[in-house]
């Protein structure tokens, strides 16, 4: 890191997967939120997700306090301050398995956000951030923030109770409470608080800084309120996800973030003011390790989009050229090799997804579409024309080509406004359980020549369990000879799969 010039480790040390670091005053958090009984987490995910004390078959661990001090000082010997992260008030399913009492159900395994009505919350949280004070000397403590279910708040007596004596309207007011009185206590022992994006519902607290995940414009919004920002959004600065085609590749998140993407991201956009450019302090990656089983894959998947990373926080961007990065980052990738790492082996690298550059030409181009299910507001790709422009996906159903489904699955006509000779419809899909996409359970393909009588050409079933682990794309088709002026086309969801998710497809083709 320190080659690189780069100077913040910001170190994730709890979350539902597992408490990692030791608190003297609450050893119950090591003894068992610390362990599980699957080292597969996919598997542990899938069976009861509970957690387990310490034996032979329990995996997991946690950093002592020794272990701390020692990362600590050797990072501040490289000049490298160390930004330790304690998750509140999500997250938090591993303390609320330990101690129920501070949850609003007040039973485990129930809820996964602190109950904020609860006064003992806070003299956990504060006693907690006491030894993590004094083991990091960061001026910042991050405290997370993101991702509150907010579920358990809604039908607590205590929150309700808060709520009231606050004048606290609703439930991202009573996290925005949490946040403000946290912020006060890190304040008053001169420390500065820095949270995700969420932090900001509610009401942002007076001192906060930012970190910028869901993308942009939460960092823009906070600069443009006087608070100082870190910039870091999903789509760019990931790297728990693919940086290649993923059939080339480890099993990673859904998304695709290769050296290129990562190395075009400007973090000061355009939209700010010179005096707002100061408040961005910096630009940060991510590498999330639940799928990630050793330090092996979790080197490959850092390196050499690190370079990316580093080149883009130094760097003025009339100053950068990725056809001279992308050369020196070759040469750095012998030279991590040369020193012990596993980084990812550039010249290998495959790119995108061949299909993506390709435009094509059919019978469906441009013409109206009818969509009986709406698409989401989430995953609009082109809107009403993004199943009939030509245009196919790419490795990551985030890049404006992927439409995405919800809940009712897909139900679209397609008016060729003639009718003419048809002999294939077909569609592509797309599934990676990690960003909670899924094949359909079947689809329907159906023509008709007025829009009232439609026939069913084929019916065709799914054979990749929703439960498979991976990525995969796979067409359902139709072949064979008719006259038709419209195309309907149906895929249904798996009915079985209790879990909510998104069915993608990128183009309907019609020949």
């Amino acid at each position: 890191m320190a080659y690189y010039k780069m100077n913040r480790f910001h170190w994730h040390l709890v979350d539902g997967t597992g408490w990692r670091v030791e608190i003297k005053k609450y050893p119950q958090l090591t003894q068992q939120a610390a362990w599980r009984p699957y080292e597969n987490l996919v598997e542990w995910s899938d069976k009861e997700r509970q957690y387990c004390e310490k034996s032979p078959n329990a995996y997991g661990g946690y950093y002592t306090q020794e272990d701390v001090k020692e990362i600590v000082a050797y990072a501040s010997s490289k000049y490298i301050t160390v930004i330790p992260e304690i998750e509140m008030p999500g997250h938090s399913e591993e303390v609320l398995a330990v101690f129920p009492q501070l949850s609003c159900t007040g039973k485990a395994y129930v809820n996964s956000d602190f109950c904020i009505g609860n006064p003992k919350t806070f003299i956990f949280l504060e006693d907690v951030l006491t030894e993590i004070m004094a083991l990091f000397p960061s001026e910042y403590i991050h405290i997370g923030g993101d991702e509150a279910e907010k579920k358990g708040w809604k039908s607590c007596s205590k929150c309700a109770d808060l709520m009231e004596k606050k004048g606290l309207k609703d439930v991202d007011e009573l996290q925005s409470y949490m946040i403000h009185h946290i912020e006060t206590f890190l304040n008053k022992n001169g420390r500065r608080l820095l949270g995700w994006d969420e932090i900001m519902q509610g009401g942002l607290a007076p001192n906060a800084t930012v970190m910028s995940w869901r993308g942009e414009e939460y960092g823009i919004k906070a600069v443009q309120a006087g608070h100082d920002a870190i910039m870091t959004p999903i789509k760019y600065c990931y790297f728990n996800f693919y940086q290649d085609a993923p059939e080339s590749h480890v099993l990673s998140w859904a998304g695709y973030t290769p050296i290129e993407k990562v190395y075009s991201y400007n973090p000061v956009p355009d939209s700010v003011n010179v005096e707002e450019k100061k408040h961005i302090l910096g630009v940060q990656a991510n590498v999330w390790t639940e799928y990630i089983p050793t330090e092996n894959i979790a080197e490959m998947m850092i390196w050499p989009r690190a370079l990316a990373i580093a080149e883009t926080g130094w760097t003025q961007p009339d100053r950068k050229l990725f056809s001279r990065f992308k050369e020196n980052a070759l040469n750095a990738v012998e030279y991590l090799k040369d020193k012990g790492y596993n980084p990812f082996d550039l010249k290998d690298e495959v790119g995108e997804r061949k299909e993506y550059y390709d435009t094509l030409k059919h019978l469906a181009i441009g013409k109206p579409v009818e969509y009986k299910q709406p698409f989401s507001d989430e995953y609009p790709a082109g809107g009403k024309d993004a199943l009939v422009n030509g245009l196919q996906g790419g490795w990551s159903c985030d890049n404006n080509r992927w439409q995405g489904f919800i809940n009712n699955g897909i139900d679209v006509v397609i008016d060729l406004q003639t009718t003419q000779t048809v002999h294939s419809i077909q569609a592509t899909f797309m599934q990676d359980v990690f960003g909670w996409c899924w094949m359909p359970k079947d689809v329907e393909i159906y023509t008709s020549v007025d829009s009232q009588n439609f026939t069913l050409l084929s019916n065709i079933t799914n054979d990749i369990p929703f439960t498979q682990v991976g990525f995969f794309l796979k067409e359902f088709a139709w072949k064979g000879n008719v006259e038709a002026r419209y195309i309907r086309y149906v895929a249904n969801p798996d009915k079985s799969n209790t879990k909510v998710g998104f069915i993608f497809t990128d183009e309907i083709v019609v020949r």
